[in-house]
């Protein structure tokens, strides 16, 4: 559940606006750790630590996306990752704070959400939630808008749109839920990681992404059930389990160029 809600938000400035954040994981991790710290360091109660999961997102967003929204292509994706890689940085050099390699542990609910299905449901609710507002926003004037800027930038500008001001605006409200969706991701793991906003964790949004297909706004939430899915059956089963995932994920890209569910929308299509 929380896994959709993230690709969905990296299908939002990917899918939807032309754009490719390698450093999209840093909203997802300090949305966790900011949850975490709260927890922690600053004695909040739990739900007001998760709280603060997506504000710390959509800050983090607003000011990555400053440098990164005139920008387009490789040179958009690389310096959103160097953004991330100098926050996973200060993460783990700052022992004090973040717990350093060993990360924060014991992040955990109280009273009624104490139990692990009042987290799935809270988790439920909270991602559909965020789920349909981002379902509304992508066929709403500003989603066109978005869109519009995508297929050509140029004559978006021409016509009086804001390109780089839409694009700014799409980075805080996808910063802002993956952020949501890491807060929630460090209850549900009862701990947070640095491993959570490293090189390889980029490669989780844009992987559930693919798979599913960029095409509908569906396609991720179908990758990410996808990836948990494949993840978990093949954890259990051997040590080997990335290698193996990495396999099925190059196959499934390679036999099915527009994910699955592109994929089988096309089939009906030709059907």
């Amino acid at each position: 559940v929380v896994f959709a809600l993230y690709a969905a938000t990296f299908n939002l400035l990917f899918g939807f606006g032309g754009m490719l954040p390698f450093g999209h994981a840093a909203m997802f991790g300090l949305g966790a750790y900011a949850t975490a710290i709260l927890f922690k360091k600053a004695g909040a109660s739990a739900l007001v630590a998760l709280a603060g999961s997506p504000l710390v997102g959509a800050i983090a967003a607003a000011l990555v996306a400053v440098f990164c929204v005139r920008l387009t292509g490789i040179y958009l994706g690389m310096l959103s990752f160097a953004f991330q890689m100098l926050a996973y940085t200060v993460i783990f050099k700052w022992y004090d704070l973040t717990g350093g390699d060993d990360g924060l542990s014991g992040i955990t609910f109280s009273g009624a959400l104490a139990s692990p299905l009042a987290l799935y449901y809270l988790a439920l609710g909270l991602s559909v939630v965020s789920l349909v507002f981002l379902f509304a926003l992508v066929r709403s004037p500003f989603g066109l808008a978005l869109q519009a800027a995508k297929s050509n930038a140029p004559k978006s500008l021409a016509i009086g749109i804001n390109v780089p001001l839409i694009r700014w605006v799409a980075f805080v409200i996808a910063g802002f839920f993956a952020g949501l969706a890491g807060g929630l991701f460090a209850f549900a793991n009862q701990s947070v990681f640095p491993g959570w906003i490293n090189w390889s964790a980029s490669a989780v949004p844009i992987v559930m992404t693919v798979l599913g297909g960029m095409a509908s706004f569906y396609g991720p939430l179908v990758g990410a059930a996808i990836y948990v899915l494949l993840q978990t059956i093949l954890t259990g089963h051997t040590e080997y389990w990335a290698f193996i995932l990495g396999i099925l994920v190059i196959l499934i890209v390679m036999l099915m160029p527009h994910g699955v569910l592109g994929t089988f929308v096309r089939a009906r299509h030709d059907g």
